[in-house]
């Protein structure tokens, strides 16, 4: 549209700003900035030890580093060690991380006062139009004093280099950063931008000024030779986050991510937990009004001997205190005059943190939430790691509070004291250390019991939940397309309902906690829920919950929209259960000679310069691992048979394994087998994990087949290179027996030498331990896949639902599950025959794996409690 075409035209005057890469960096006008120490002695550490590599890739990026001018070889005194920081992206790419703790130790701290938060609030709050604009590499473009560069010395194993220009990892780098940029707005007497550190943001009242403004801000960057990260730009916003705010249309409010932890909390499920919940919300009752009473019937379950019973009104108690904690009013503007401090926690399931600030009197307030839960690799981490990802986390989150800024971090596991001064770090606790260094912090224990909030944080991180606010009968407009007053009135004298009621406007009410709610007859409950669910789109059990119960009561509601969910057809048969899959791992256990079961299986696809041949057939022995292959124009019951007629000119197998293909389900191929004596054993539809060693194998096979392809000038068909991967394979020792399959087999070894009889005890003997090997690799794969499913059992005349295949990235939008279907018969532990339809055979039933079925709750079996 127009407006952009104005705001293009105002780029392309200005592209020079803009960086070309990373490198490409300016030199701002300004003194070059001083390194000032408290002591005179130099800070002098080896380089770390680093692979091939990695010092590969250190390497590079110090040539371009010295290319640019940015660094230069040195001979300092001084000298910190170098390391690579990964960053995480799908490109892996790193970056050169300078270990200055020593340094910074020593380095007077460079006190710049940040600007004040309200008043940048207050500033930007009125403005329609924002801009972002982002620094490319922002430290560099800050030139250092030529007398101190020599105190920025790093060193790698190739060489001793220098910063010419502000290193990241320096301790007064990010104040230096800061007061660069105010003194260059300051200097021009810019008043419709703010910087806090990286972020500048422009902000103006319409669309002609703040045009006007992004030229004037362009002008003084080029003037002061400042260079732009365009990808990290961004314009003509009129909705923007900045400082833990959300700031549009004139409108400031608290950016809602900062709260959504506290939001999310589910009701507690034991003593402990509720312990912890109340813990948490105690710390803040007199920001709730008639706290004591409202948290009443929680206190009933706190009293010795008395049964968990999680009932409605404790449910109700809950959600009144939950909201009373997340509401805006609790959270407080942060001050950058005031000490910062981070009540940090880990658990197995998440981290979680809260930044706070005293007031006047000394008394800690909210400022921000943060917490999330753990990645898969994160829950292999110790306790202490734990704790350590809790406070990394906290502060990359925290980052525009913290920086330049003294603050402590409260923790209840007292391991971390030892954080700022351990020696001999490796892999992620070296990085977060370095991270760790670059802030001016205090490491405070607390107990457990005096760290609700972060404790609760990092307990239970759950999916999104809306809230609504308090409702009373007056403004109920919006849900009145639900049920009309009339039909409530009429269905409620019907009823006969009693209880501590009230009417308003002839319809019974009830006061629940400072909420209004009109009470709902037995008769309209089915409607409303039936409503309430197709109008908004089928949500959730909590979404529900908290749709109804701010506006409507009845007894045992809570309990009722769940049951009405979970009976719901759409809702079953359409949405992706987030509970384990069902079936631990059932695997074939090890045989102990060759030839006892093979494996077969295909792969297709491989159209390849002038090969006619499309198909790579494998077969391969269960025992010995020993792989036969096969090119061939298409996959047939007679190209099988002829295939595998040439194995068993060797041997013929006991027993043969395959998927269900149709060339092996054949009249055709069965014959084959029975004449051949071989007993057929087929995997259930779907499940290529019962056939995983072929099926791994043929991806072994594919990767060896690409690398000879494109590794070559020749186009060499592919076949023609298949006979020569099949013999590397099957010379080179498997990763599980730990021997060539070929020795295994036929007692081949890989290579004639001398000393062959040394390396490989006999055949009978190597077989012997190949099975040992493949069982503890079985009984190591099975902890790691149980791990990641739960067993359940079904019994016949059971009514389950079957989540169908689907191609990838094919039919988005069809059911996830078709059904209901009837449990028929019980196979195994994870197998089970059901009523449906078999594709292959035309049967009427199929067998399933226990992974593709969820239990179904049919809708004409829903009973709400007064039924």
């Amino acid at each position: 549209d127009e407006k952009n075409f104005q705001l293009q035209e105002i780029l392309e005057d200005f592209s020079d700003i803009f960086a070309k890469d990373k490198y490409d960096v300016g030199t701002i006008r300004i003194e070059p900035q001083r390194v000032r120490l408290t002591s005179d002695l130099p800070v002098s550490l080896r380089a770390y030890k680093t692979s091939p590599k990695q010092q590969e890739e250190i390497d590079k990026q110090i040539e371009e580093l010295l290319k640019h001018n940015i660094i230069k070889e040195s001979s300092s005194p001084y000298s910190a060690p170098v390391t690579l920081a990964y960053k995480k992206d799908e490109n892996k790419k790193s970056r050169l991380c300078i270990d200055f703790r020593k340094l910074n130790q020593i380095t007077k701290s460079d006190a710049e006062p940040l600007p004040l938060i309200e008043t940048l609030i207050d500033k930007l709050g009125n403005s329609v139009y924002f801009s972002r604009l982002d620094m490319v590499s922002g430290y560099w473009q800050i030139p250092i004093n030529p007398e101190d560069t020599e105190k920025l010395a790093f060193v790698t194993n190739s060489g001793l280099y220098e910063w010419l220009r502000l290193p990241f990892g320096w301790k007064n780098a990010p104040s230096i950063f800061q007061r660069t940029i105010r003194r260059i707005l300051t200097k021009h007497k810019v008043s419709f931008a703010a910087n806090y550190f990286d972020d500048i943001i422009i902000y103006s009242n319409n669309f002609e000024e703040h045009l006007n403004h992004l030229k004037e801000i362009f002008e003084i960057c080029r003037f002061e030779n400042l260079k732009l990260k365009a990808s990290k730009c961004s314009f003509l916003q009129t909705k923007i986050q900045f400082l833990g705010y959300e700031i549009s249309n004139g409108v400031v409010t608290p950016d809602n991510n900062n709260i959504e932890a506290i939001k999310n909390l589910k009701p507690p499920t034991n003593v402990k937990s509720l312990q912890r919940f109340l813990g948490s919300i105690n710390v803040y009752n007199k920001f709730i009004n008639n706290y004591a009473k409202i948290r009443a019937p929680l206190n009933n379950l706190l009293k010795k001997n008395t049964p968990w019973c999680w009932t409605p009104k404790c449910q109700e108690a809950f959600e009144i205190l939950k909201n009373a904690l997340v509401c805006k009013p609790i959270l407080k503007i942060f001050n950058p005059k005031l000490p910062c401090h981070i009540f940090v926690d880990a658990s197995q399931s998440g981290v979680g943190a809260i930044l706070k600030q005293p007031d006047v009197s000394g008394v800690l307030h909210p400022i921000a939430f943060h917490s999330r839960s753990l990645r898969d690799y994160e829950k292999n981490y110790a306790i202490t790691e734990l704790e350590c990802l809790a406070i990394v986390d906290a502060l990359n989150k925290f980052y525009h509070y913290l920086f330049g800024n003294k603050f402590t971090i409260h923790t209840d596991h007292a391991a971390l004291v030892w954080l700022k001064n351990v020696k001999n770090l490796k892999g992620r606790l070296f990085r977060w250390s370095l991270l760790l260094s670059m802030y001016d912090y205090d490491i405070k224990y607390t107990k457990g019991t005096l760290n609700f909030e972060a404790d609760m944080l990092s307990r239970d991180i759950p999916d999104n939940i809306e809230h609504n606010s308090n409702v009373d009968l007056n403004n109920v407009s919006h849900f009145s397309h639900l049920l009309q007053l009339d039909e409530i009135r009429e269905a409620q004298q019907n009823d006969n309902l009693t209880g501590n009621f009230i009417k308003i406007d002839n319809v019974l009410c009830i006061r629940k906690k400072g909420f209004t709610k009109i009470v709902v007859p037995f008769s309209l409950r089915h409607k409303l829920l039936e409503i309430t669910h197709k109008k908004f789109g089928h949500p959730g059990i909590q979404k529900t919950i908290n749709l109804l119960t701010p506006v409507y009561y009845w007894e045992n509601i809570t309990l009722d929209i769940t049951n009405f969910n979970k009976h719901c057809h759409t809702c079953q048969i359409n949405k992706k259960p987030r509970q384990k899959r069902f079936g631990l791992l059932q695997e074939m256990p090890p045989v102990d000679k060759p030839f006892e079961i093979i494996a077969i299986d295909s792969v297709g696809g491989f159209n390849y310069y002038n090969s006619t041949k499309k198909y790579l057939t494998l077969v391969i022995d269960h025992h010995t691992r020993y792989m036969w292959s096969f090119a061939s124009k298409s996959i047939t019951t007679e190209t099988y048979v002829n295939f595998l007629h040439q194995i068993f000119q060797i041997q013929t197998p006991k027993s043969i394994l395959s998927d269900r293909n149709a060339a092996f389900t054949s009249s055709h191929f069965k014959k084959f087998l029975k004449h051949s004596k071989i007993k057929q054993l087929l995997t259930t539809a779907h499940r290529p994990e019962t056939n995983g060693k072929v099926e791994r194998l043929g991806q072994t096979i594919v990767t060896r087949l690409k690398c000879k392809i494109n590794d070559s000038s020749k186009k060499i068909p592919w076949p023609k290179l298949l006979k020569e991967v099949t013999e590397e394979y099957n010379l080179t020792p498997h990763s599980v027996t730990k021997f060539p399959p070929a020795f295994l087999m036929f007692g081949t070894v890989p290579f004639n030498h001398p000393l062959s009889e040394e390396i490989y005890p006999p055949v009978e003997e190597a077989r012997k331990i190949a099975v040992e090997r493949t069982k503890q690799y079985h009984e190591k794969n099975k902890i790691y896949y149980d791990a990641r499913f739960t067993h359940i059992e079904f019994s016949p005349n059971d009514t389950v639902m079957y989540e169908d295949f689907k191609y990838p990235n094919t039919r988005k939008l069809t059911p996830t599950f078709s059904g209901p279907y009837i449990i028929l018969e019980k196979f195994s532990d994870v197998n089970y025959k059901i009523n449906k339809k078999n594709i292959h055979n035309k049967e009427n039933t199929e067998i399933v794996h226990i992974s593709k079925l969820r239990r179904y709750h049919p809708p004409d079996k829903l009973k709400l409690c007064h039924e």
